[in-house]
């Protein structure tokens, strides 16, 4: 049956179903949320067709953005480690001491000592990270997904091993006397961390700057890893806004695997001058298209993360703190893979691990986040509040609180380079115990703790739980919202 036919019939079911009359629905116009569609004898005009297929292009443009948020904060962390510390493919980035607000990276925390690997498994084929007893972490695929953790969530147990990450579809031969996993994506980032015991730092960096990464291919004579300390160097690790947003996912998506999961993405992304395996030349329609798309896919993500409305997001009931973890580490679900809850994420941090999610006493971490005041307004830097956090706070190994940015979602930039505090810090206590945090532009009146904030500038807060004990998980112990002083 010809698809004119089919035409004909679903227009005469059109006028039955609305009472209008055939000339109307012919005719036109037909108002719709993107203006006047114009019609000639049923079919759009066409202008209304090159406009009809903008809208299309737009629309899947806004999706694809936000579909691409985990993978292009990836690569932005990646070229920046390369660009602002000149840390390449299976070297070392190593940050000397607690992380600063120098260093812009997605909900980066000042509480610990970080290092950083990347691979490129098409590159060098499988690669071996040789990490030492004391860092804990996970190598994640680009995608964001654990490829395997590290520590004592991982097969080593915390006492360290040779991991050896295979690319996509390996089928060669597998060595023995290593802890083997395969990634899904050609690139994986390797994120470790040491605690700080009794203040001794130069000990977490020296534990962290014995991690070692080289290609199998040189496993019997491994060369020298070359460890970059990046000492007080800034970097911004932000992915970029507008039109080179695209750029960067084009790059990516070229050098990466094509999943099953994906092929609709990649066929919306196609009109648009994205395409695997053809350099990425969009015309002046195409970009301007691009660029508008990225300014509402920025917002689109910016309310998915910030004001989600995801059924498992709260975290303490009749409170404004929220999960910061909301998906599974796999990014999957019974009959759907996580969009939002991968988004949620993804916006405003970066990579994923098992450890961050099971509940075990005493071991690994939990995090919330708290971007409203007890009344449901946003956090505003001009303004004053107050957390109260309460004696006897459920973490065995410290506890802390940081504060960040909206925009960057890194930890706010002001001239005291203070973003948070922590159980670590020599904090001012009330007769029973508990803690009053202080947040604004200028001091509380007693002194106190206070973390400095911007006027103009809305920031949002991560309390973070490590080794959270039996009453963080019974949550016979709760934190109450912040409250707006003055």
């Amino acid at each position: 049956m010809s698809s004119r036919f089919h035409l004909v019939a679903g227009m005469a079911a059109l006028v039955f179903a609305t009472g209008a009359s055939a000339k109307d629905v012919l005719t036109g116009p037909v108002d719709t949320r993107i203006g006047k569609i114009e019609l000639q004898g049923g079919y759009p005009s066409s202008r209304s067709v090159d406009k009809l297929y903008d809208e299309i292009d737009f629309q899947r443009a806004s999706q694809a953005y936000i579909w691409a948020t985990p993978i292009v904060a990836m690569e932005a962390i990646r070229r920046a480690n390369k660009r602002d510390w000149g840390v390449d493919y299976n070297e070392v980035g190593l940050v000397d001491g607690y992380t600063t607000p120098v260093v812009s990276a997605l909900t980066g925390n000042n509480t610990t000592i970080y290092a950083a690997v990347f691979t490129d498994l098409s590159r060098d084929g499988p690669v071996v990270i040789d990490s030492p007893e004391g860092v804990y972490g996970v190598i994640d695929d680009f995608w964001q997904r654990p490829v395997v953790e590290v520590g004592p969530f991982g097969p080593d147990k915390g006492k360290g091993g040779k991991f050896l990450l295979l690319p996509p579809g390996y089928t060669g031969t597998v060595p023995e006397g290593y802890l083997t996993a395969t990634s899904k994506t050609n690139q994986t980032m390797f994120i470790g961390r040491a605690f700080v015991k009794d203040g001794d730092i130069k000990s977490a960096v020296a534990t962290l700057a014995g991690i070692k990464a080289y290609p199998l291919s040189k496993a019997d004579n491994p060369p020298e890893t070359r460890v970059v300390h990046a000492g007080d160097r800034a970097m911004d690790s932000i992915s970029p806004r507008g039109f080179e947003y695209w750029q960067l996912l084009a790059d990516i998506l070229d050098k990466e695997t094509v999943e099953e999961r994906d092929r609709f993405f990649h066929a919306m992304l196609k009109p648009l001058g994205i395409e695997k395996g053809k350099p990425f030349k969009p015309d002046a329609r195409q970009k301007k298209i691009l660029t508008e798309a990225a300014q509402l896919g920025f917002l689109m993500a910016q309310t998915i993360s910030m004001a989600p409305r995801l059924a498992n997001a709260s975290s303490y009931p009749g409170t404004h703190w929220e999960w910061v973890l909301t998906l599974d580490p796999s990014q999957e679900a019974a009959d759907y893979s996580q969009l939002d809850e991968r988004t949620d994420y993804t916006f405003e941090a970066i990579t994923i691990a098992n450890g961050m999610v099971k509940q075990i006493v005493g071991a690994g971490s939990q995090y919330m986040s708290a971007a409203k005041d007890r009344h449901g307004q946003w956090l505003e830097g001009g303004k004053n509040y107050v957390l109260h956090v309460p004696a006897d706070v459920p973490a065995k190994e410290f506890w802390a609180v940081t504060v960040y940015d909206v925009m960057t979602r890194s930890m706010v930039k002001t001239d005291t380079m203070k973003p948070g505090v922590s159980s670590h810090d020599k904090l001012q206590l009330n007769a029973d115990g508990s803690t009053d945090i202080h947040f604004g532009p200028k001091p509380a009146k007693d002194g106190g703790n206070w973390v400095k904030t911007i006027p103009g500038r809305g920031w949002f807060a991560y309390f973070r739980w490590y080794g959270p004990t039996e009453k963080f998980f019974d949550k016979s112990w709760t934190l109450p919202d912040i409250e707006r002083r003055g």
